[in-house]
């Protein structure tokens, strides 16, 4: 896995400087929320974040704490679409879809055992991918990352559907962050 790439190809579609007054997350630069920049440290403008204090937010609190790192030694792509979904949505939200998604997998239990959904990446949630990805191969991998698309797409619905001021956003979410 190219992190770099990943993190360059997120910030191409974060873009720049916006300060919109409808966005939740308030300020922001390169996807970068004040809150987290604050919180990161950086006590500077939000328009003069510098990219490399992104990039190091995002790898930090976006890929190694949630342990998005060690899926990435078992599927790339899975990885990926958790960082993505870690980013625009949040990593608490992000981190139990995996679990989510192998127990909807796993045949009942007979493939390999019920996860508990607490966004913990332990040895159950890393073996159950590794077991899954054993059992269903590239095509398995590609319906997992489609699951987790879904998943994701869910919660743009339901947050738009509680504030409908969020319309905005909704069609760029759709075109940015959901792949077939």
């Amino acid at each position: 896995m190219n992190l770099d790439k990943l993190l360059a190809d997120l910030i191409a579609v974060e873009g720049g400087y916006v300060n919109d007054p409808t966005d939740r997350g308030g300020e922001t630069n390169f996807g970068i929320t004040v809150a987290v920049a604050r919180a990161f440290g950086y006590k500077g403008y939000m328009r003069d974040l510098p990219k490399s204090t992104a990039m190091a937010i995002y790898k930090r609190d976006y890929w190694t704490a949630p342990r998005f790192d060690r899926v990435a030694e078992l599927s790339a792509m899975t990885a990926a679409e958790l960082f993505d979904t870690g980013v625009n949505c949040g990593t608490g939200f992000a981190k139990p879809l995996l679990q989510r998604a192998l127990n909807l997998l796993n045949n009942n239990g007979k493939d390999y055992p019920d996860l508990k959904v607490d966004g913990v990446y332990g040895p159950a949630t890393l073996g159950a991918l590794k077991s899954f990805l054993a059992k269903r191969g590239r095509p398995g991998e590609l319906n997992l990352v489609k699951l987790l698309n879904c998943l994701q797409m869910s919660r743009y619905v339901e947050i738009c559907e509680r504030n409908p001021t969020q319309e905005k956003f909704f069609y760029g979410w759709l075109a940015n962050r959901v792949e077939l």
